[in-house]
């Protein structure tokens, strides 16, 4: 058995917004995702591509902005994290903001889990700038028995609807559905499998609002749960997706299997990590980037059962989040860390 802790890096900028550029890691680093995913939202954005990432988790603020909320939606907890969770009746949340704004290639990203004994029509997510620039994630629900991925765009005059029963989806299973633009072509994928495509002549928004579990003028209810949504500023290819195939494998655990804390909490230079492990093996502590890149190793070695501390040395690492991860290739646990 190996286990790990990791350590993944999202420097803070000055100006409060963070730099990062999603791109595909190595195999056995396509966890990183997960990572950010499982513990915090956030804007971020380079020179390249801006990439905004909410991670759906309470009824405040989602991705720094204001939330509205409709009904009584409820925080839960999942298997793949905190997630919001809506009765398909009146529940819903209105964000005071639009991830699109500004765009001109976009791709939209959502997980989800549909329950069943849902309505025919559920539109989960809509963006809008007004009534004649919006686009919605929607599904359908005709026999109860499966879902099906209903995906709009309408940009002034020009509008396209993506919709075919044929694509059928097990509905109480969480679901990664992606929204794709560029150059007039959109598709749309469920768990990184393109079903349909179409034109429209997309026009640049500039502001605007979303609305969670419900159309933003409060028809079509999702009864389900909704995890997070990344929005990127360019059209992305399906291996650039958030996996969903490693969130929905990736369990929680007691800290009785597997435990670690890190004081003190920010690091000004030097933090102690304090660890747990269950049983004696080999275990290897490493600091990786976001894009899976091994940056150093703490320690390689034979650890007995037990009680054991290491100092992480901030080094030359600038500023902001990280991320604490131990895994021992069938459990793993997370906690933020700040370095100041």
């Amino acid at each position: 058995m190996l286990v790990m802790a990791m350590v993944w890096l999202i420097p803070v900028y000055p100006s409060g917004v963070n730099h990062l550029n999603f791109e595909k890691s190595p195999i056995n680093m396509k966890k990183s995702i997960f990572l950010l995913l499982f513990s915090f939202s956030l804007c971020i954005s380079n020179a390249q591509v801006d990439t905004i990432l909410w991670l759906v988790d309470n009824l405040s603020q989602i991705g720094g902005h204001d939330v509205q909320v409709i009904g009584t939606p409820e925080v839960i907890t999942t298997d793949i994290g905190m997630a919001i969770e809506f009765d398909g009746i009146d529940d819903g949340l209105i964000v005071d903001g639009n991830p699109v704004a500004g765009a001109t290639a976009f791709t939209v990203e959502i997980i989800f889990k549909p329950y069943s004994g849902g309505e025919v029509e559920q539109r989960f997510l809509h963006m809008q700038q007004d009534n004649d620039n919006r686009l919605l994630i929607e599904l359908r629900n005709p026999s109860n028995e499966n879902w099906t991925l209903d995906t709009f765009i309408k940009a002034g005059t020009s509008s396209q609807a993506l919709l075919d029963y044929s694509f059928v989806h097990a509905l109480d299973e969480w679901a990664h559905a992606a929204l794709v633009y560029k150059d007039g072509a959109m598709e749309h994928y469920v768990n990184g499998e393109k079903e349909l495509e179409g034109t429209v002549n997309y026009q640049v928004v500039n502001s605007g609002e979303t609305s969670l579990g419900v159309r933003l003028n409060q028809v079509s209810w999702f009864k389900g749960a909704i995890h997070s949504v990344r929005v990127t500023h360019d059209a992305l290819s399906p291996d650039e997706f958030l996996p969903i195939d490693m969130i929905s494998n990736t369990k929680q655990v007691s800290k009785e299997i597997l435990d670690f804390q890190l004081l003190p909490n920010p690091i000004q230079d030097v933090g102690l990590l304090k660890y747990k492990i269950p049983s004696a093996t080999n275990i290897a502590i490493q600091l990786f980037d976001i894009h899976g890149q091994k940056l150093s190793s703490f320690f390689e070695g034979f650890k007995n059962a037990g009680s054991h501390e290491i100092k992480i040395h901030r080094n030359e690492l600038p500023a902001g989040l990280y991320f604490l991860v131990m895994d021992d290739g069938n459990n793993r646990v997370i906690q933020k860390c700040l370095f100041h």
